[in-house]
């Protein structure tokens, strides 16, 4: 092997076993002798790898220090210190603070490159993030991104998966906003969408917010400040195509965010590529989901490896969030946005927008979707589109509270009042979503769901709390212009 790949080994070893590292199971993982293994690691790493391991220990409890409410215990507990005390001496050795101060002053933490085609959390400098640092020799047939944070379904206590991928990222790259900050400025936090033609399972989906339906991305990037680059599946779009994006983006240290790669075209996390870009590893909202991850192997660190990508039909575009730009998303900018987003508007067979909400509650009491001959099938089908658009509601309006909430702290007398009564509204709305959400019942009982939501009494007053939502969404639409004047 040449000292590049040994270097590469060893590192990517460590990278995916560093919280529960034994010296003996990577000797065997790698037959050798654990005293041949250590002598290896130094002189290919230069330095001594349970040195080097609880370096990365410390910088991933950096990395939890920043972005997780956690206690200062726990999180020397999960990264192998035994008690506080030694958790603090080297945390201080290596970092030059407590935790408590780090955790305080907020330094930055963020993507490193620690070897050709590997990456790592590392300290950085305002320097480092502002752009591309100085970086070896790129890996053009495999690199890995570690300790991007998982994505699923409660991560961060929502359930909306392109901010969620948003956020995962923007950690990553050492940006340090708020989930309710990404929540508005991507949009997510104020839209509603209704198909008037049938009961679409797409109806939530993100690319349904703006008239143009892939421009919503970009403000994700918009909202860190960061320079965005979108490639699409066209009917002449080549997988060599994609392959050469991810490959190119990767091997820079940035993440990219796919819609698809595994299952239906959600956004996931690609964090590595292999074989030149035949195999794409990373996060996957339905990586573990038994209907689709028959070709999906996961690895040590829980990302998905998965060599059919592009097989699947359902991949359809992957993008980047890159380099800081001059230009970062002001509050007003982000205002006028949510106003675009629930202006109440048709486009093509869809109601948006405030004026979903109508379109939403008279289908709901059309009785012809649920006659009595209506099969188990379509029944279940429509009740997954009805929690979609509660859930939306829910989480969505939530988040567009606790920013209003954010936004007020940066405003003194009647702004701050405006950001306060628009939080409140939004508040309501995430409640009466909830309350929705009950009287149709538990998921755990699914044929009792059912059985309630095709009773044309619940169906009414499901109206009425619609009816509710969309008075208090209209009253938060209404300060917002005022506030919008104000800016």
């Amino acid at each position: 092997m040449s000292y590049s790949t040994i270097s590469h080994a060893l590192i990517n070893y460590v990278e995916c076993h560093f919280e529960d590292m034994s010296l003996e199971e990577m000797a065997k993982s790698f037959g050798f002798s654990e005293i041949y293994l250590r002598e290896l690691f130094y002189r290919n790493v230069n330095m001594p790898i349970m040195q080097y391991c609880k370096r990365r220990r410390i910088a991933a409890s950096a990395f939890e220090l920043l972005h997780s409410d956690k206690k200062i215990l726990t999180i020397a507990l999960e990264n192998g210190f035994s008690n506080p005390e030694s958790y603090t001496r080297a945390f201080r050795k290596i970092f030059g603070m407590t935790p408590s101060r780090f955790r305080s002053e907020r330094p930055l933490i963020g993507r490193k490159q620690l070897e050709a085609g590997v990456y790592g959390l590392e300290r950085l400098t305002e320097k480092t993030t502002g752009s591309d640092e100085t970086m070896m020799e790129q890996n053009k047939n495999n690199t890995i991104l570690y300790g991007i944070r998982k994505i699923e379904h409660g991560a961060y206590d929502s359930n909306t998966m392109f901010p969620i991928c948003v956020k995962a990222v923007s950690e990553y790259l050492g940006d340090d906003v708020s989930y309710a900050y990404l929540m508005a400025a991507t949009g997510a936090a104020f839209r509603l969408v209704w198909n008037q033609e049938e009961w679409d399972l797409s109806n939530i989906d993100i690319y349904h917010t703006l008239k143009e339906s892939n421009d919503i991305y970009q403000y994700g990037a918009k909202a860190l400040g960061r320079k965005f680059s979108f490639l699409g599946r066209e009917k002449g779009t080549s997988k060599k195509e994609f392959a050469a994006f991810i490959k190119t983006v990767v091997a820079k240290g940035y993440p990219i965010i796919a819609l698809g790669i595994i299952g239906p075209p959600e956004p996931c996390i690609v964090a590595g590529f292999e074989s030149d870009g035949d195999v794409v590893m990373g996060w996957n909202f339905f990586q573990n989901d038994p209907e689709f991850s028959n070709a999906v192997d996961i690895m040590d660190n829980g990302y998905f490896r998965c060599e059919a990508w592009w097989e699947n039909t359902d991949t359809q575009a992957v993008m980047y969030i890159g380099e800081k730009k001059d230009h970062f998303y002001t509050a007003k900018e982000i205002v006028k946005m949510a106003l675009t987003v629930m202006e109440a508007r048709e486009e093509n067979t869809y109601a948006k927008g405030i004026r979903a909400y109508q379109a939403w509650k008279n289908m709901l009491l059309q009785e012809k979707w649920f006659v009595n001959g209506s099969t188990f099938d379509n029944l279940f089908s429509k009740l997954l589109v009805q929690n979609d658009a509660m859930e939306c509601l829910h989480d969505g309006r939530k988040w567009a509270a606790k920013y209003f909430e954010e936004l007020a702290n940066q405003y003194e007398n009647s702004e701050k009042a405006f950001c306060m009564d628009i939080a409140g509204s939004f508040e309501k709305v995430s409640a009466i979503a909830g309350e929705m959400k009950s009287l149709i019942g538990d998921w755990n009982d699914t044929e009792r769901m059912q059985k309630n939501f095709g009773d044309r009494l619940i169906r009414e007053r499901l109206g009425e709390l619609i009816d509710a939502a969309e008075r208090r969404d209209r009253q938060a639409y209404e300060k917002m212009n005022l506030l919008y004047n104000r800016m």
